[in-house]
């Protein structure tokens, strides 16, 4: 079966969500904002926010707003982080009335989308959040030339939960990663195991590029793994 976030939402946190990591990255997400001129105190978008692990952490510098398309996810954000305002929302068709400082989206979430139409249409959305001269920060899932195949696997505990993960990352198609997701989740003495497969989009650093400069935005720096989890382009909207 597909990915199931309606499920997964339950031990999201679990077993993606590693504070320490996420509290370097966030800092990072600060210091490039703060760099490009998004003032402390500003307002910024969390696209495809999931759990709202980083808006939690970035909602001391900024007025954090989140959304994403699980109505599950979104229930646990607002549980996890009661002072930011999260939407279900899809990243194709989502409009605010007032603009924001920045605009980002992290954790490859870009590639949950079918097709480069889509890749394009969500950079757009992106582009008419943001203020003049507002900072727009992407991570891709990966690109064409940099995806490896691999096994990954986890295990861990919290309180009464525990995880054991086993995932397999491979090549589908030229253009395609399949995920297959093995979780077993115990709480307690209570024991589930859930099976999934996760089809995620796989696009070169030429399409990126061309996504980028398409939807208006001017780049500024390109971020490899070693210095960002997963990359990231760094981008405002002109002035």
């Amino acid at each position: 079966m597909a990915a199931d976030f309606e499920t997964v939402a339950d031990y999201y946190d679990l077993m993606y969500v590693d504070e320490a990591g996420y509290e370097r990255e966030t800092a990072q997400v600060h210091a490039l904002a703060q760099k490009y001129g998004v003032p402390e105190g500003g307002r910024m978008l969390d696209v495809a926010c999931g759990t709202g692990a980083q808006s939690r952490c970035l909602s001391r510098h900024y007025v954090m707003t989140g959304y994403d398309l699980s109505p599950a996810m979104i229930q646990v954000a607002r549980e996890n982080v009661p002072g930011v305002q999260f939407y279900v929302m899809d990243m194709l068709e989502a409009r605010f009335d007032e603009p924001f400082d920045a605009v980002i989206n992290l954790y490859g979430s870009i590639g949950f989308l079918p097709d480069r139409a889509g890749m394009d249409r969500a950079l757009e959305r992106a582009y008419e959040s943001l203020k003049p001269g507002g900072f727009f920060l992407l991570t891709p899932w990966s690109t064409r030339e940099t995806f490896q195949e691999g096994v990954f696997t986890a295990s861990g505990s919290k309180g009464d939960f525990s995880f054991s993960r086993l995932e397999t990352i491979r090549r589908a198609a030229a253009d395609k990663v399949g995920v297959e997701m093995h979780h077993i989740v115990a709480h307690g003495f209570d024991t589930h195991y859930y099976h999934y497969t996760q089809h995620v989009s796989l696009w070169s650093e030429a399409e990126y590029l061309d996504a980028i400069a398409g939807a208006g935005f001017t780049l500024h720096e390109r971020l490899d793994a070693a210095e960002f989890r997963m990359g990231a382009f760094v981008c405002t909207k002109p002035a």
